[in-house]
């Protein structure tokens, strides 16, 4: 298995080439996501005390549950299927955190909750669905997890054949 600085140099020297295969309307975008896949949601982010775990600083917290029922190397090192459990954690997450705030202001701040009822969580994912830089986004994290993923399998060959 390889180490988490030889992932992030792997993946960053894996950028251009990707950039090369793409049209430029999409680089920043598809930068964007890669960029995030590498260092934030990486399939490393299923161990507590992995690099991508501690560069969320305080937010780490919210990958606690997703740490306790993910083994390392088990779904979220499954290209497609890892990027869509993560992304699917998070909105989860954020729709948890949008109805407790919504029910937190009903109470105590009232004059936040009208605000918060403007808001709908689901017309921003369908509008984000519809978006092409939003494809080329989350296909840059999908990227960044198989580059990931082959330098494990490269590295974990590489020690079987060298012992």
């Amino acid at each position: 298995m390889a180490l988490g600085r030889r992932h992030d140099l792997f993946n960053l020297l894996a950028l251009p080439p990707c950039l090369y295969l793409l049209p430029k309307e999409v680089y920043l975008p598809f930068t964007a996501g890669y960029l995030i896949g590498t260092f934030f949601l990486s399939p490393d982010l299923d161990l507590r005390h992995s690099k991508p775990s501690r560069r969320w600083k305080v937010f780490r917290y919210i990958w606690r549950p997703y740490q306790a029922f993910s083994r390392h190397r088990g779904i979220s090192h499954v290209p497609l299927l890892g990027v869509f459990i993560k992304l699917l954690y998070l909105f989860i997450f954020l729709l948890f955190l949008y109805f407790f705030l919504l029910g937190l202001s009903s109470t105590h701040m009232p004059e936040f909750t009208e605000g918060l009822l403007n808001f709908d969580p689901f017309k921003l994912l369908s509008y984000l669905s519809q978006r092409e830089w939003a494809f080329y986004l989350i296909l840059g994290i999908f990227t960044s997890e198989v580059f990931h993923i082959v330098l494990d399998i490269l590295s974990s060959s590489l020690k079987k054949l060298l012992k």
